[in-house]
């Protein structure tokens, strides 16, 4: 019996992600401010974070359907107020 490593890769792949998204903007801002490019190194780290988060955001968290629970009738659970 094979067991389903892919969600288990799929975490590996996204903290790996995670890491490059923080550490290398990071490391390239420490790079270019050691230098006396400060602000050289602010933009890009800014936009190699921007980047980052944008593309994590398109990878993984934007394919997630976000539903309620199956079986409840939005009509059920609506509040209405009457004076």
């Amino acid at each position: 019996m094979v067991a389903d490593t892919s969600g288990h890769r799929n975490k590996i792949a996204f903290g790996l992600a995670f890491a490059t998204v923080v550490i290398v903007p990071g490391l390239a801002n420490y790079a270019l401010s050691g230098i006396g490019l400060d602000s050289l190194g602010s933009a890009v780290w800014a936009i190699g974070y921007g980047l980052g988060a944008i593309a994590m955001w398109s990878i993984w968290i934007r394919p997630l359907e976000l539903t309620g629970p199956d079986g409840v009738d939005p009509s059920e659970t609506s509040e209405e107020h009457v004076d």
